[in-house]
């Protein structure tokens, strides 16, 4: 070590050494004020997207139009998008996949292997579209829509190994798949709108089908390698795992779906009424396809489905979200007498009546509410939930001189959320903003672990639409309702919640958690209640 040869007198190599470090954190201080970045404003841009940009306005994948219409996350926060493109004579599944700063994942290389983050997928032999996207827990990546057989149209999937390589272990009901098929449901056209996962790994897709005379919803629900799964025989009790579900006089659209943690499946959409107006429209099946008639809606007659008027005219509900307590929001676009506006009801989870606690911007809303946000026609087509329990809408709403993006925020009475301001406005709660120099129409949306909000949707240049993305600053959430009370019964007791949770920390899972540890009065009965009230509110990773 090299010696230091001093000839100021310690004290003063003190006072000297204590003075230049002072001068040198106030020099710090001021330079950090001078230089202070200010917090991100809720709803506002996140400016470390798209290079700096907050929004991706045009993403060509096809050859004249592509338009995205769904959006999952990765656990590795990877943005997967898809959607319908053309290829110059007619659509096919798209799918293109994002890194976590908004640029192409150059390792999701597609079925040819040369892809570099996007490419196109097709099924059928006609136009193919895709609606749908579930990321499987081992990676996979489950894609549906619609598709052209040559004659009409039916279901469609596909399943993408990470790297977005077929999976040839999918093979389908007739074996042969080799990662993507077709399935026929109805007497001639089938749309799929939807897909969910079960706990299970069984893949759950949700529609609707022609029956000979008008349109009804239908449902599949496949294995994990694509056959039909028989045990879902449906209100007939021959369904063997496909099968239409009437719920109106007529055209039955069914648009959203949600699985419960009891192994119920919700599906919503809308439906034609006596009036020949469409309706919110809501049916809950049990984990057979059965009707569940305790869902017996407002009039307490539904039996397991119903129709649910919300504005004075034509309602369209477009998506279904599940709250942590049980209850189910639906949100869509509903007429206010001129226009169109954001619109959402709250049904209880017992019975489906609605909730009177969500009462909306009006405090009078009743559980169902009407929201403006702009001055004409304001069209959601999806909805979030966020932890702590805000809503999360967004669609496309007429601007300045385009249709533009827009999007608000609810409190869990149906409020707005005022602290979410939109980019360079102070939206109170709803904005509306363009991506391109076009119309820009949301379609999906999704929010990142830190909150931040992902909205997805096609976006003009004048002559041609391109996938387009988003990412809004979310401003942090707030707590989550976690308590010591496991099993909803209002008390805390060592008997049961602490002995549950004691079991849960062993490791234990299953009955093994639940046996004898419930209380009589318990809202949450079950290890996947149990399980999924401690994932969701509690923040737990738990083993299904």
């Amino acid at each position: 070590m090299a010696s230091h040869t001093v000839t100021m007198p310690a004290d003063k190599i003190w006072r000297s050494g204590f003075t230049l470090v002072s001068m040198a954190l106030l020099a710090l201080v001021l330079s950090k004020a001078a230089t202070a970045i200010p917090l991100p404003i809720p709803g506002d841009f996140d400016f470390t997207f798209a290079a700096g940009t907050g929004k991706i306005a045009n993403l060509a994948i096809g050859a004249t139009k592509d338009r995205a219409f769904a959006t999952a996350l990765q656990s590795d926060g990877k943005i997967v998008l898809a959607g319908e493109c053309s290829n110059a004579t007619n659509n096919d599944f798209c799918v293109a996949r994002l890194n976590a700063d908004g640029s192409l994942d150059a390792s999701f290389t597609g079925p040819g292997g040369f892809a570099a983050g996007k490419f196109m997928l097709p099924i059928g032999t006609g136009d193919d579209s895709a609606r749908g996207i579930a990321i499987q827990p081992d990676g996979k990546i489950v894609l549906v829509g619609t598709c052209h057989n040559g004659v009409n149209n039916d279901f469609c999937i596909a399943r993408l190994n990470p790297n977005g390589s077929r999976d040839s272990s999918f093979i389908g009901p007739g074996g042969g798949g080799n990662g993507l098929f077709l399935l026929s449901i109805g007497g001639s056209e089938d749309s799929a709108a939807v897909v969910a996962l079960q706990p299970d790994g069984k893949i759950l897709l949700a529609g609707s089908c022609y029956n000979v005379s008008d349109y009804d919803f239908c449902a599949v629900r496949l294995n994990a390698n694509g056959t039909f799964d028989t045990s879902f025989v449906g209100p007939g009790g021959n369904g063997n795992g496909k099968f239409l579900l009437p719920i109106g006089l007529k055209h039955d659209y069914a648009t959203a779906m949600v699985v419960q943690s009891d192994g119920k499946i919700v599906l919503a959409g809308y439906c034609l009424n006596a009036m020949n107006d469409q309706d919110f429209c809501a049916a809950r099946l049990k984990a057979d396809g059965s009707f569940d008639t305790g869902f017996s809606g407002p009039s307490g007659s539904g039996n397991g489905k119903f129709l649910l008027p919300v504005g004075n005219s034509s309602d369209y509900a477009s998506s279904a979200l599940l709250q942590p307590d049980g209850n189910i929001v639906l949100t869509g676009f509903c007429i206010n007498g001129a226009g169109y506006d954001f619109c959402a009801v709250r049904l209880l989870a017992a019975t489906g009546s609605l909730d009177s606690s969500f009462a909306g911007p009006t405090g009078n809303g009743n559980g169902k509410i009407m929201l403006p946000i702009g001055v004409s026609s304001d069209n959601s087509l999806v909805a979030a939930l966020q932890p702590d329990g805000k809503i999360l809408l967004a669609g496309y709403c007429v601007g300045a001189v385009n249709n533009d993006f827009c999007v608000a925020r609810l409190n869990s009475d149906g409020t707005f959320d005022t602290t979410f301001d939109g980019p360079g406005v102070a939206g109170n709660g709803k904005f509306i903003f363009p991506v391109s120099n076009s119309d820009d129409i949301a379609t999906a949306m999704a929010i990142q672990p830190d909150g931040k909000i992902v909205v997805v949707g096609y976006c003009g240049n004048g002559v041609i639409d391109s996938f387009c993305v988003t990412r809004l600053n979310g401003g942090p959430f707030g707590y989550k309702s976690c308590t010591m009370d496991i099993d909803g019964d209002g008390s805390v007791l060592a008997t049961t919640d602490a002995l549950m949770l004691a079991r849960v920390a062993m490791g234990m899972t299953g009955a093994a958690v639940t046996n004898g540890a419930v209380g009589a009065v318990a809202k949450r009965t079950t290890w996947a209640q149990i399980r999924s009230y401690l994932v969701d509110q509690c923040g737990m990773s738990l083993a299904p």
